[in-house]
């Protein structure tokens, strides 16, 4: 019986973290007990929007869609929901009218500070078990771990796994 090489392990183990908080991250739940917990009644698209704006200048949608992370359509429907709701507002660029710059109003900035004030503190509590090296490591392992992975390009593999 052969047993797999340590390395192989230590992968299976990494990528079952991972796969399982992606699961987390994405999860519907997550972000309705976040809303709910923050008083906000956003979809998770709109309050991802929201929070690209939040204590920000004033950003031409292509830049809010490129820090939220969507494509500027479903940020374009999310700002005109958002606008009904007077969490933005959208203006004529002061240097190039054609383009349009959206910006969080005061009650919007509130919204998106409570939801992010509910996000640190159920992650304080979650972490609050950890030392104070755990937590800092952490912190530099995932940031390290992204860098990395986006930086490593795919190859083909003809290995059976």
């Amino acid at each position: 019986m052969s047993k797999k090489p340590k390395i192989e392990d230590q992968l299976v183990a990494v990528r079952l973290g991972i796969t399982r908080l992606g699961r987390l991250l994405s999860s519907r739940g997550v972000h309705v007990g976040m809303a709910g917990a923050a008083g906000v009644e956003l979809s998770e698209q709109a309050m991802n929007v929201l929070r690209a704006l939040a204590d920000r200048d004033p950003l031409p949608v292509g830049d809010l869609a490129r820090s939220a992370r969507m494509d500027t359509g479903a940020v374009s429907r999310q700002i005109k929901m958002l606008e009904s709701e007077g969490l933005v507002v959208r203006a004529p660029s002061p240097q190039h009218r054609s383009i349009v710059l959206v910006e969080a109003t005061e009650r919007g900035k509130d919204v998106a500070r409570r939801f992010e004030r509910v996000r640190h503190a159920q992650l304080s509590r979650a972490l609050a078990s950890w030392t104070d090296e755990e937590r800092e490591q952490l912190g530099i392992l995932l940031v390290r771990l992204v860098d990395d992975l986006q930086s490593t390009p795919y190859l083909r593999s003809d290995r059976e796994a």
